[in-house]
């Protein structure tokens, strides 16, 4: 029988082996080989103090950008939203900073929040028992005069039908409520007695405050390795999000810029793979993103609303402010700048 001694000494050998082969090869190498190996080297240990050097150096440019906004958020934000009510909903995993600093921007702005629906993860799930359970759900708590959409063969069916009723139990499109409190929290508890979602209320209270006219929808803070962008979650808060635009008078995507890359229900929309158009922000996790968020919610309230995509990805817009000078061939914007504070109409989806 071997004894561990034996294995010992064998592996002992071997790296005996390795380090005399290893010497003695470098010995051989011949110089000009050497030179150039090592050349190559202290050109890499170069650039790599270049890269970290420019890492520093934007790390320091973005703390002091969010420096700023966090000094001119008064001023940039005041009265842009005075008299709006905004819902919050927010995916699983969406990040829980991105969230509270959306929620302080939109107060700063003269907002009103209505509350918070958390989504579970299971409103995603799409088992024939779980789409089952969404569509039923979703006809059974409809308010009157609204139905459920009816998509057979759909993947996402459930989906869309919830949707669809929480969008309307939630929103006004004029400001005007057209449900109760009472008939709202009635839809919610619905769909939470069924595990789809939980609600809350700026006071912590299991409930919202009633309809509200702009809704903010939070996506998750983080995307997985090999995540694809059309996955029933992300597909299921783009339509969400469609579905409160339309039910209210506003509402967008909104994430962390870890969470708005490949993979993610931002990219869906910014690639044109969901089908569907909403207007996102893809780096609502820093003070300049959340500033843009509100700004784009006022841009949204403007005489032409349009869905546009801000932040800093690929192709998108930096921000809603207007530019400093007209294009060529075209006469100033006469439209309201989203960052000034223009008098408010509740009259109609503006």
């Amino acid at each position: 029988m071997i004894d561990f001694r034996y294995h010992l000494v064998s592996i002992m050998a071997v790296f005996l082996a390795l380090a005399v082969g290893i010497v003695l090869g470098a010995e051989a190498l011949p110089p000009k080989v050497a030179s150039k190996l090592n050349s190559e080297a202290q050109r890499a240990l170069r650039q790599n103090d270049q890269l970290n050097a420019e890492i520093s150096q934007l790390k320091s440019q973005v703390a002091t950008d969010n420096q700023f906004g966090t000094a001119a958020s008064g001023t940039l934000l005041a009265h842009l939203l005075q008299g709006e009510t905004v819902v919050m909903v927010t995916a699983p995993g969406a990040d829980s900073g991105t969230v509270s600093g959306l929620t302080k921007a939109l107060q700063e702005a003269g907002a009103k929040l209505t509350g918070t629906i958390s989504l579970a993860p299971q409103f995603f799930d799409t088992d024939a028992a779980t789409e089952s359970t969404l569509v039923t759900t979703a006809g059974q708590l409809a308010p009157a005069g609204v139905s459920a959409p009816a998509v057979p063969g759909t993947q996402l069916a459930g989906q869309y039908a919830a949707a669809k009723i929480i969008a309307s139990a939630i929103m006004t499109g004029d400001g005007i409520p057209t449900l109760t409190s009472h008939q709202v929290n009635a839809v919610l508890n619905g769909f939470g007695a069924q595990g789809f979602l939980q609600v809350s209320d700026p006071a912590g209270a299991a409930a919202l405050t009633g309809q509200a006219t702009l809704a903010v929808v939070v996506i998750p803070g983080t995307t997985s390795a090999n995540a694809s962008s059309l996955s029933a979650e992300n597909l299921t808060l783009v339509e969400l999000t469609h579905a409160l635009g339309q039910a209210g008078q506003a509402a967008l995507l909104a994430g962390s810029l870890a969470g708005s890359g490949p993979g993610s229900a931002i990219n869906a929309v910014t690639s044109g793979g969901a089908g569907v158009t909403v207007t996102t922000v893809d780096n609502a996790d820093s003070q300049i993103g959340q500033i843009i968020v509100v700004q784009a919610l006022r841009q949204e309230l403007g005489p032409h609303p349009g869905p546009t995509a801000y932040g800093v990805g690929p192709g998108v817009v930096p921000s809603p402010a207007p530019t400093s000078s007209p294009a060529p061939g075209t006469s100033p914007s006469t439209s309201p700048s989203p960052s000034r504070s223009p008098s408010h109409s509740p009259a109609g989806k503006r």
